[in-house]
């Protein structure tokens, strides 16, 4: 869920996956693709010693901090957050976080607010091109001047807490059982972090007996639950310009969810 997501990163993702798969000794059923290649991040199927066969799901971060999305083209239109880049997924879940934010629906009120306020009344959407209903340059300069003057606080959002971590475990739990996979007895969904994996939500047939099987393949003592995941979401509007008389004003928008830290417990891949 990151724009831009380096290739040290993807070298990291393929490497646990490589790891994991060593550990396993499953046939892959999903193998990393790099960024905004869809869900999970890769997968094994395994038979365990009772003869079930089960699906091993694995949404994989680098970073403890990782950016699970970013945007600079989101527009709000007095009640809701958009895109119009409707193939980015990434994107759709960070707009989804955003209005289910109130605290964000609400300064995203208030500065679209000030800009027809103190900019020009007929700014109908706060996004990138908010400005572009005055066409001069001079008068531009002037108003967003104007708006800049009047207003205090551009941040729309800045929020570090659990409930925003436990956003995201129910997305994930959403997504698992959206996206299982035909022919196996049940499936387990993980977090890893690093070199650190979490199990989130398990779908079908999954005994306690087999959870212990797996994690002894991973030479885990258990599979401790995620839980206490806090997250990061922040969102906000910067005029643009005002210190560069040739050129135009404008308005950069900026979203970002990423995630704030590790969680507790979880279980280390050697």
């Amino acid at each position: 869920m990151a724009i831009g997501v380096s290739a040290k990163a993807e070298a990291a993702e393929r490497a646990a996956f490589d790891k994991v798969g060593k550990l396993l000794k499953g046939k892959a059923i999903v193998s990393p693709a790099g960024f905004d290649a869809g869900f999970p991040d890769f997968g094994y199927r395994i038979q365990l010693s009772n003869g079930n066969t089960i699906d091993l799901h694995f949404e994989y971060k680098a970073d403890y901090k990782a950016q699970m999305g970013s945007m600079r083209d989101w527009i709000f239109d007095g009640r809701k957050f958009s895109s119009n880049d409707t193939k980015s997924e990434s994107k759709a879940e960070l707009i989804s976080i955003m209005n289910r934010t109130p605290n964000a629906i609400q300064n995203g009120k208030r500065l679209l607010d000030d800009l027809k306020k103190h900019f020009d009344k007929n700014v109908k959407f706060l996004y990138s091109g908010s400005l572009s209903v005055i066409k001069d340059k001079g008068t531009r300069r002037a108003m967003t001047q104007n708006f800049a003057a009047n207003t205090d606080n551009y941040q729309i959002a800045a929020i570090s807490d659990n409930v925003l971590g436990k956003k995201i475990i129910d997305h994930y739990k959403t997504k698992f059982k959206k996206n299982l996979k035909r022919g196996s007895d049940g499936s387990i969904l993980f977090m890893m972090l690093k070199d650190t994996v979490w199990m989130v939500d398990t779908y079908g047939s999954v005994s306690a007996d087999d959870l212990k099987e797996v994690a002894d393949r991973m030479k885990l003592r258990k599979l401790d639950p995620l839980q206490n995941l806090t997250a990061k979401l922040e969102v906000r509007i910067q005029p643009r310009g005002l210190n560069s008389p040739s050129k135009m004003t404008s308005i950069d928008v900026m979203a970002s969810f990423r995630l704030a830290g590790a969680p507790s417990g979880g279980g280390k891949i050697i």
